[in-house]
């Protein structure tokens, strides 16, 4: 397409909408999880965070955007109006802009990417709920090709790399949790569910900590669980702790020692809950206020965490904690 970026059907949005919207909030305000009522963990001060801003180079996306650091660069995804996915890459200065992943293809959902094998891998929900992969090796796309074993999904997919392996999980078609894992040696083991049982109603995400997989989900009651990877054996699922509920796949990544696992609340606020190894801190709301209509995308770039969102205004906002920002 000769756009440089996702196109935005409705640049503004009328005073009705905005009164409308405020109306929501103000209702859906008293639904808010006790937990993310709390008060919020230390690390997540409001000097530690930088604020929220917009990602430059406008744009607009319909879904959770997935960031990802390769060759030093940021590169964050997104699904256009369009249904296309696109591309802005960061260089720890400023901002490329929007482009189109090449190889063309579109998208029902968020992307996910992770890096592997010194590739950066990009999957996708197709058009016909299939699983695409297009991958990144130096600065060449490998074009989109269909994930094999086959297998379809109704949301994001979620990826994360684990003991020399890339762990692909995606909500198949019956709402259980699935996993394909790809080896060193180029080859995919092919689908299987995830022990425990369980089953979501959004796209599963992935990190690492300690030496542990930690894989979570919203259930069916919107509540947020996690299923644990210690080398081949499952925890099974539990809810995370401090109680708190979803309505979008949460967004996770790890941190200086922890993992960090975001959510859009019920009321569309950010929350964030820190999992330390042995305990969580609880759900309190991402500082600098905030709303998002997706699931919340994180990504550490350069000693620093990066926050990713959808705004109610379809941009792309971003907002950030690190040593850049002491308390």
């Amino acid at each position: 397409m000769a756009q440089s970026g996702p196109r935005e059907d409705r640049p503004q949005r009328s005073v009705a909408l905005v009164r409308v919207l405020l109306l929501i909030l103000a209702v859906f305000g008293a639904v808010l999880p006790a937990a993310a009522a709390q008060a919020a963990p230390p690390v997540t001060a409001q000097a530690q965070w930088s604020g929220w801003g917009e990602v430059p180079a406008g744009g607009a996306t319909t879904g959770a955007p997935t960031a990802a650091t390769y060759r030093d660069f940021e590169y964050l995804f997104v699904r256009g109006t369009d249904n296309r996915i696109y591309v802005n890459l960061h260089n720890g200065v400023a901002w490329t802009g929007w482009r189109e992943v090449p190889g063309g293809g579109a998208t029902l959902s968020g992307p996910s990417a992770t890096v592997f094998g010194g590739s950066l891998y990009l999957f996708v929900q197709g058009t016909d709920n299939r699983i695409y992969v297009n991958r990144l090796t130096g600065t060449a796309w490998s074009g989109w090709g269909e994930v094999p074993s086959g297998g379809a999904t109704l949301d994001s997919p979620g990826a994360t790399v684990y003991r020399g392996s890339l762990y692909l999980f995606v909500r198949g078609t019956d709402s259980r949790i699935y996993v394909n894992r790809l080896g060193a040696n180029n080859a995919w083991t092919g689908w299987g569910e995830v022990p425990g049982g369980g089953a979501t109603l959004s796209g599963p995400t992935a990190t690492v900590l300690s030496g542990n997989l930690y894989l979570s989900v919203r259930g069916t009651d919107n509540r947020i669980y996690v299923n644990r990877l210690n080398q081949a054996a499952w925890s099974g699922w539990s809810e995370v702790p401090s109680g708190g509920a979803t309505l979008d796949s949460p967004g996770a990544t790890t941190y200086r020692g922890s993992v960090y696992l975001f959510v859009r609340g019920t009321d569309n606020r950010i929350y964030v809950n820190q999992f330390s190894g042995s305990a969580w801190t609880g759900w309190g709301e991402v500082p600098a206020g905030g709303a998002t209509l997706s699931g919340p995308g994180a990504n550490v770039y350069q000693g620093v965490l990066h926050l990713f969102v959808r705004g109610t205004d379809n941009r792309i906002y971003l907002n950030r904690v690190g040593p850049d920002f002491p308390g």
